[in-house]
C-alpha cells in the first residue's frame, strides 16, 4: 500500500536514515529503560533517594553499579539524539522550501502523547518535556554554530548555578522545603500495589506533578537538545570516518572522565546521602560533579559506539538496536505499559517488593523480547505503531499503517 498524504516534513524515510543514529537511540532507551525500573516500582521520592528503601546489600551493590554506569548517562543520550532529529528536520525543510508550521503540530501532538503517558501510564515521562524543549528549538532553526553552542551551555548551567545559589542562600539561614515523610512514601507504596485503578490514577497524578513542578530543569533538557542540534550541523553524524580524530579523543577522554567521576560521585551518595532538599557542601559537590561526568559518559559511549559501527563485522553485532531506535517512541511507551502492568495493582501488584538487583534482569528481559517484536515489525510496515499515529495526528487524519511492499 502506497501513502498518498504529502511529506513535508516527517520521519526520515528508510532510503535516508543513518542507520548508526538509530543504534545509538535504540542502546539509549535499554539504559533508559535500566535507570527507569526504580522509578516504575518504587515512588518518587525513592527514585531520587533509593537508600530510603533499599538497604539490603545486593540491592545497594546493584543500585550502586547503575548509578555509576548508568543512570543519567543514556536519557542524555536520548536528548542529544532528540537534537539531532530537529537538525534533520529543519535540514529537509529547508531543501524543500517548507516552513516551520509542520513541526511545530508535531511537536503539539508529542506534547499530547506526553501528558497522556504521564498521567494515565507513568508519572516519569519524558515526552512533553521534549516536546516544550522542541518548540523552543525553533528560535535556533537559523542561528550560527556559535550561537547555539554558546546558548546550549548558558542553558545546561544554569541549573547548577541555581543550585550554587541555593547553598548560598542555606548559609544565610534559608530554609529548605520540607522532606518527603516515610509514612507519606509507605502509603504510596500500598495505594500502587492494592489500591483501586482511581486510586492510582490519583497517586501517579500526584507524583507527576511533583516530579514536573521545578519546571527550570528544562533548561538543563535544552541545552543537551542543543549540543545535538550542534553535533549534527558538524557533520560529526554524517561523516564519522572524516571526523576520526575527534570521535576517538570524545571517546577517550568521555570514557576515562566519566568512569573516574562517576564512581566519585557513587562514593559521595552511598557515603553522604545527597539530598537535593537538603543542600549542603556534599549535595553541592555531587550536583557540580555530576554535571561534569555524566555528559562525559554520555559522550565516550555514544563514541564508542559509532567507532565500532565503522567495522563491518561490528554493524552486524549492533544492528539489533537500529530495530528499537527506528520505533523509539513505540518501544518508549511499550517500557511503561509493561513494567507499571507488571508492578502495579491492576497488573501484577509487585509496586515496592522488587529491588534493584531484580530490576536489571528484568529490564533486560523487557529489552531482549522489545528487539524480535521492532525486527518483526518493521519487516512489514515503514513506521512503527505510535510513531504512525504520531505522523497521522500531525497531519490532521487516520489512514492505515504503511506497510513495506
Amino acid at each position: 500500500m502506497n501513502d498518498q498524504l504529502p511529506e513535508p516534513i516527517g520521519p526520515v524515510p528508510g532510503e535516508e536514515r543513518i542507520t548508526v543514529i538509530d543504534c545509538l537511540r535504540g542502546a539509549a532507551l535499554l539504559g533508559i529503560l535500566i535507570a527507569n525500573m526504580r522509578g516504575f516500582n518504587a515512588p518518587l521520592g525513592a527514585y531520587f533517594q533509593p537508600y530510603l528503601l533499599w538497604t539490603w546489600g545486593p540491592d545497594v551493590i546493584a543500585q550502586a553499579l547503575v548509578d555509576w554506569l548508568v543512570q543519567g548517562k543514556f536519557i542524555t543520550i536520548f536528548a542529544t539524539l532528540f537534537g539531532v532529529g530537529f537538525a534533520i528536520q529543519m535540514d529537509r525543510a529547508a531543501a524543500r522550501h517548507h516552513g516551520i508550521a509542520f513541526y511545530a503540530r508535531r511537536m503539539l501532538v508529542l506534547l499530547v502523547i506526553g501528558l497522556v503517558h504521564g498521567l494515565a501510564v507513568w508519572w516519569g515521562d519524558i515526552l512533553s518535556n521534549y516536546a516544550v524543549c522542541g518548540l523552543a528549538l525553533l528560535l535556533f532553526r537559523k542561528r550560527t554554530q556559535r550561537t547555539v553552542m554558546i546558548w546550549a551551555q548558558i542553558m545546561y548551567w544554569f541549573l547548577p548555578v541555581l543550585i550554587l545559589g541555593f547553598y548560598v542562600a542555606s548559609i544565610f539561614g534559608a530554609s529548605p522545603p520540607p522532606d518527603q515523610p516515610q509514612g507519606n512514601m509507605q502509603e504510596t507504596i500500598r495505594l500502587y500495589a492494592h489500591g483501586t485503578i482511581r486510586e492510582v490514577f490519583a497517586i501517579r497524578a500526584q507524583e507527576w506533578v511533583a516530579a514536573n513542578g521545578f519546571i527550570l530543569v528544562l533548561t538543563r533538557i535544552l541545552g543537551i537538545i542543543l549540543f545535538g542540534v550542534y553535533i549534527w550541523r558538524q557533520g560529526y553524524l554524517q561523516r564519522p570516518a572524516e571526523h576520526e580524530r575527534w570521535w576517538k579523543n570524545a571517546q577517550w577522554i568521555g570514557l576515562t572522565v566519566g568512569i573516574v567521576g562517576n564512581l566519585v560521585c557513587v562514593a559521595i551518595e552511598m557515603r553522604y546521602h545527597p539530598n537535593p532538599m537538603r543542600m549542603n557542601a556534599p549535595t553541592l559537590l555531587f550536583f557540580w560533579l555530576q554535571s561534569f561526568v555524566v555528559p562525559a559518559s554520555s559522550l565516550g559511549y555514544s563514541a564508542t559506539l559509532v567507532r565500532l559501527w565503522s567495522r563491518p563485522v561490528w554493524q552486524q553485532r549492533l544492528l539489533p538496536f537500529s530495530y528499537v531506535g527506528r520505533m523509539a517512541l513505540t518501544n518508549y511507551l511499550m517500557q511503561s505499559v509493561i513494567c507499571t502492568t507488571i508492578f502495579y495493582s491492576y497488573g501484577g501488584g509487585l509496586y515496592g517488593r522488587v529491588g534493584p538487583l531484580l530490576d536489571l534482569p528484568l529490564a533486560i528481559l523487557i529489552y531482549g523480547l522489545q528487539v524480535p517484536f521492532s525486527k518483526w515489525w518493521l519487516s512489514s510496515h515503514r513506521y512503527g505503531p505510535m510513531e504512525w499515529v504520531w505522523r497521522r495526528l500531525t497531519y490532521g487524519r487516520l489512514t492505515q499503517p504503511v506497510v513495506v511492499t
